[in-house]
């Protein structure tokens, strides 16, 4: 090898090294979409809830998730930092004036059925964290999906609960919302 070859390496390896640094110390965060705001205050009732992404640095990794999911994404987002168990998340939604009237103020068409009890919970979560997970890998990151939903134990026997271990933030799209 010559020189010049030998500094190409040098500088190569130098960049992978800069590139490892600065994603190892990258802490992605939550953002939540909301269409149909009605622009009097944040998280209205009637809003509908369009998108979930995962932000690092500039770039953004969709989670790919069900309409149903979108509302799971966006109980812990709200609620967070509490721990929530899939009988508390239940309660929510079933009493909580954005969830009771989700996609009020969308076409009649597409007004949202929110079908989470308990059981579905606890199927929506494993699916979550995958989601979470190939958006980790996406963004190049080496933190687990468990890192970002994080499962606890509570005193109950056998029951856990939920909550999102990152920042999150909510994006308002004013009167209409985009495609799904």
């Amino acid at each position: 090898m010559n020189g010049e070859s030998i500094n190409r390496v040098a500088e190569e390896i130098e960049y992978l090294r800069a590139r490892r640094a600065r994603t190892g110390r990258a802490r992605p965060r939550l953002t939540v979409v909301h269409g149909y705001h009605q622009a009097i205050r944040d998280c209205f009732p009637g809003e509908t809830v369009e998108y979930s992404w995962l932000s690092v640095h500039s770039d953004v990794f969709p989670l790919r998730v069900s309409p149903t999911g979108l509302v799971l994404v966006d109980v812990l987002a709200r609620k967070k930092p509490l721990a929530l168990t899939a009988a508390q998340i239940e309660r929510i939604i079933t009493s909580d004036p954005f969830y009771v009237n989700l996609g009020a103020n969308a076409a009649s068409a597409q007004r949202a059925r929110i079908g989470l009890t308990r059981r579905t919970i606890k199927v929506y979560i494993p699916r979550l964290l995958r989601q979470i997970g190939k958006a980790l890998k996406k963004a190049g990151l080496a933190m687990r999906p468990e890192e970002i939903l994080v499962t606890e134990d509570t005193d109950l026997l056998n029951v856990k609960a939920y909550r999102l271990a990152i920042s999150c933030e909510f994006v308002h799209l004013n009167r209409t919302a985009g495609a799904r």
